[in-house]
């Protein structure tokens, strides 16, 4: 581990997402226990499931670096879509972003993700893609097994009292107006919510993203069906070849297609279609 891993701007919202994670995790595992069913045993398994994907998931986001170093950029290659980056001091392939929070380009860069000081792009997309989902399906899991936690808050009917209980339980527990441990119940359930909504959201996103083989910034700039080749050649190229199986575990092997450096437009790949299959029919006007 490199001096720049311990950053504090790069250490901190690590160690916060996984404070946030931890917690969590222990509320959903009180609950489930204090609810002493035949689903008790099944319920577990699901959660430390959930749970290994969302952690594995992010514990490769982290360490897989989508950044242009120690790749070797060809100066040959510089082509149409290339630019030129001062503050890395060469030029960078179509679809690479200079990240201002990294220092550095990213390949296929995505956008930079904030709880885990790492820009998404090419190397790992997969593992953010995956513990993204994984995280939604654990919060909506917590979320409906929090539904009783909300009905005991909730228990004298809708007041002023439980409905600043519920959205700032901070102050309530500064102005001494609940315990310390309500307190604690009414923070996770509220911070499980607000998580799976924020994950809901983000999940739809990236699910559109994927669907088109576009980044967010290509998304957002209008040219979201440049490097649209289908469905399923945009799941290759972003989970890579096995991108079927890598929903099992983020140990499971998934060889990414291509370099991160050069990509064939939507225009060109259906013109080497046609090219190779005559008898499919063109979508551009001749």
């Amino acid at each position: 581990m490199n001096k720049k891993d311990w950053d504090p701007a790069v250490v901190l919202p690590i160690c916060i997402t996984c404070m946030l994670i931890g917690s969590m995790t222990l509320e959903l595992i009180y609950v489930i226990l204090r609810d002493s069913g035949s689903s008790c045993l099944a319920l577990l398994i699901l959660t430390s499931y959930l749970l290994f994907n969302v952690v594995g998931n992010m514990w490769k986001f982290v360490r897989t670096s989508p950044t242009i170093k120690g790749v070797f950029l060809e100066q040959g290659s510089v082509g149409q879509g290339w630019v030129y980056c001062y503050t890395c001091q060469t030029h960078v392939p179509p679809r690479c972003q200079h990240c201002y929070n990294c220092n550095v380009c990213i390949l296929r860069r995505d956008h930079h993700c904030a709880l885990l000081s790492q820009c998404v792009g090419h190397a790992n997309y997969r593992y953010f893609f995956c513990s993204l989902f994984y995280g939604w399906l654990a919060l909506l899991l917590s979320t409906i097994l929090n539904a009783e936690i909300f009905i005991e808050l909730l228990h004298d009917g809708i007041s002023f009292h439980s409905f600043f209980l519920l959205l700032m339980p901070w102050m309530m527990l500064f102005t001494g107006q609940v315990t310390p441990s309500t307190f604690i119940f009414a923070f996770v359930a509220d911070t499980c919510v607000i998580g799976f909504l924020f994950c809901f959201a983000f999940l739809v996103l990236h699910c559109s993203l994927l669907y088109r083989g576009a980044t967010t910034k290509e998304w957002f700039g209008g040219l979201a069906r440049t490097y649209d080749h289908g469905w399923k050649r945009n799941a290759r190229n972003f989970l890579g070849e096995r991108w079927y199986l890598v929903w099992i575990s983020p140990w499971v092997e998934s060889k990414l297609v291509g370099d991160g450096i050069n990509f064939t437009a939507r225009q060109v790949f259906h013109k080497r279609l046609l090219t190779s299959n005559p008898y499919v029919e063109s979508p551009y006007p001749k």
